[in-house]
């Protein structure tokens, strides 16, 4: 009886642990091909979808995973991402009670976190690595409550570093936060989604994905649940 107990407390504590390996993840996903470009047509400034490949900054898949007491922000490109100065990365997780950011900005790399709460000055590293497709960021967590997600980021390419008064090209993820509407479209680019000079939208326009991948807090619940069979088991041995 007491081997079988002990044999209980061992499963409970196995589990327990491996629970609180990886405490939340969740993932955005995005179509390729749906890079837009902001240029000239018929003598107004407009948003068309790319006619030119811009693999390295159209965007599939943005994470964010908390392992321990560490998070970390991954995207992923369809092409191999670039660190030309004309180019920008950028990505954002906002918690309950954090913010955290990611950015490859001008060739410069940073990862950021920020609690909302309490105040204080926020973290930051250059702990941003780059391989292939992929960009991923590293840092301590400065907040434990996730109720409330907003996890998106974009990818632009300028002809001018910041200059948005003249051609660039970007991806946004998820499409929502592009600035004109991304509806279910036609997507050939031939005039859909026009916008006027503030960018403001003035029509429909190509189209989006807004994929939820992830369940966040779901480990937390298995780990709740492994703390209480341990619980329960040496209470019953007093």
């Amino acid at each position: 009886m007491k081997l079988r107990k002990t044999i209980l407390i061992m499963i409970g504590i196995f589990v327990l642990f491996f629970s609180s390996i990886s405490v939340s993840a969740e993932t955005e996903t995005d179509p390729t091909g749906d890079v837009y470009h902001w240029k000239m047509v018929d003598s107004t400034w407009s948003w068309q979808l790319s006619t030119v490949p811009k693999a390295y900054i159209d965007i599939t898949e943005l994470t964010y995973t908390v392992n321990g007491n560490q998070l970390t922000l991954s995207m992923k490109v369809a092409g191999n991402v670039q660190t030309s100065e004309k180019i920008v990365y950028w990505a954002l997780l906002n918690t309950s009670d954090a913010t955290y950011y990611m950015s490859i900005m001008n060739d410069q790399k940073l990862i950021m976190a920020m609690s909302t709460i309490g105040g204080g000055m926020p973290a930051m590293n250059t702990d941003v690595a780059v391989s292939g497709d992929t960009i991923s960021g590293t840092i301590e967590l400065v907040g434990t409550d996730e109720t409330s997600i907003e996890l998106w980021g974009y990818a632009w390419e300028y002809t001018e570093y910041g200059n948005i008064n003249q051609e660039w090209w970007g991806d946004w993820i998820p499409g929502t936060y592009a600035p004109f509407e991304m509806d279910e479209g036609d997507g050939d680019g031939n005039g859909d989604g026009e916008t006027n000079g503030d960018g403001e939208e003035n029509g429909d326009g190509g189209s989006s994905s807004n994929d939820n991948g992830g369940t966040p807090g779901f480990e937390v619940l298995a780990l709740f649940v492994s703390l209480a069979i341990v619980i329960f088991i040496l209470r019953r041995r007093k």
